[in-house]
């Protein structure tokens, strides 16, 4: 009898046997891993959170109209015997939703004797799955799919206005197509971030800091050939506190830097900040960890870490004088286009003043969480037995327009 190697045969030789096994046989042997099956469907919110700072939305399925009413001046004269009455004045600005919609259909398979109706898809190697499997794997993530779609659209159409509602001659960026409220000698409004270089009453002029009044100080926010971030982020943030206030002349509308945003360009940068800002005694009070002096701009990353924040997670971290932000968005800006490798940042005040907040960006959407409205339509329903398809169909009416720019300024390294 001779001998048979027991070691594998060459590959040339050898072949699965599923290679000959009739297709229905493997379809019976074939087993679903789907551990994985929606591992892809992660979560963006830590890319999208930024567009939550200093924004708004209503609910509203036609029109928001958002009202600023105040007067032309809170400013004291002298009395003469004579009374001078001051108007109120308002401005308005409203938002349009435009319908989105996202749908999704799954073939329907009957099968006689077992379960009834299966939904099942197919793989790129032709084989059928049912979606449903054990766990619902692939179905349960399409609501979640929802939710997440709603929040990238809210964060799109925010991020669009640094792209259409800006003025900056430096960078050839002068043809705004979204304005703020209406201001004096601007019926049509100024572009939310202007650098005032435009023609008097254009849409790149110097913003208002009173809106009803066209003897108001003016401002601008739009700052081009800044600098730096590294060596010059302290600089912006002071030019931000020089905003005039609405009311009172010579006095400043305290718009104190509480967030800063940046393309994903800046994170090391951010994190090189936010390190090198921080004093050991005042991280001690706060975490009741020691730290040594600050030597270089990491000095302090070893004892941050300690305390669970590390350049990996330290985004939007309330830990310091300010959070930073990453917007993914602003990667395609014409600026960062033009100028590849320089830097590009946002400083915005929020909540740093009493009372109501003014907010930089306005929005309408079905609801206050921008979630679209969704609907499954599956085996019970008779279109769907007829078409043998089930369907999921989402719709979501959303838009946003500029709001105040008295709260967000733009700095240009070049």
């Amino acid at each position: 009898m001779p001998l048979i190697s027991g070691l594998p045969l060459p590959v040339a030789q050898s072949a699965p046997w599923s290679n000959t096994a009739p297709d229905a046989i493997n379809s019976l042997f074939t087993l679903w891993a789907l551990d994985e099956a929606d591992a892809l469907n992660t979560d963006p919110s830590p890319d999208l959170a930024w567009c939550e700072r200093g924004t708004i939305v209503k609910p509203g399925i036609s029109k928001v109209t958002y009202l600023h009413a105040l007067p032309q001046t809170g400013e004291m004269r002298d009395f003469d015997g004579k009374r001078v009455y001051n108007t109120i004045g308002a401005v308005a600005r409203t938002v349009e939703p435009r319908p989105k919609d996202l749908s999704f259909g799954i073939p329907m398979v009957w099968l006689d004797g077992d379960t009834g109706w299966r939904l099942v898809t197919v793989t790129d190697n032709g084989s059928m799955v049912d979606v449903l499997g054990a766990n619902g794997a692939g179905l349960n993530g399409i609501p979640r799919i929802y939710v997440h779609t709603g929040q990238v659209q809210k964060a799109k159409h925010i991020a669009d206005l640094f792209y259409s509602s800006m003025y900056c001659t430096a960078h050839g960026i002068t043809s705004p197509t979204k304005f703020t409220y209406a201001q004096p000698n601007n019926p049509n409004g100024i572009a939310l971030f202007s650098d005032g270089t435009g023609a008097a009453g254009s849409g790149g002029d110097d913003h208002y800091a009173n809106p009803t009044n066209s003897g108001s100080a003016r401002f601008v926010n739009v700052f081009d050939g800044y600098g730096g971030f590294a060596a010059n982020f302290g600089r912006s943030a002071s030019q931000m506190t020089m905003v005039p206030n609405a009311l009172f002349p010579g006095v400043r509308a305290n718009t104190t830097v509480t967030d800063v945003f940046g393309g994903t360009g800046m994170q090391e940068k951010f994190w090189i900040q936010m390190v090198s800002t921080l004093s050991p005694q005042v991280f001690q009070d706060v975490t009741g960890i020691a730290a040594a002096a600050v030597t270089n701009p990491y000095s302090m990353a070893a004892a941050l870490e300690a305390a669970g924040i590390t350049q990996e997670n330290f985004l939007g971290r309330a830990f310091g004088p300010r959070r930073y932000w990453i917007v993914p968005q602003l990667d395609d800006h014409p600026y960062l286009a033009a100028n590849p490798g320089k830097d590009m940042w946002i400083n915005l005040s929020v909540g740093a003043q009493t009372g109501p907040d003014l907010t930089w960006a306005k929005g309408a959407a079905n609801n206050a969480t921008c979630t679209p409205v969704f609907r499954f339509y599956g085996p019970g329903d008779p279109q769907a037995q007829s078409a043998r398809m089930a369907r999921f169909e989402g719709d979501l009416d959303i838009g946003f327009e500029p709001g105040a720019p008295n709260r967000i300024a733009v700095f240009f390294e070049v």
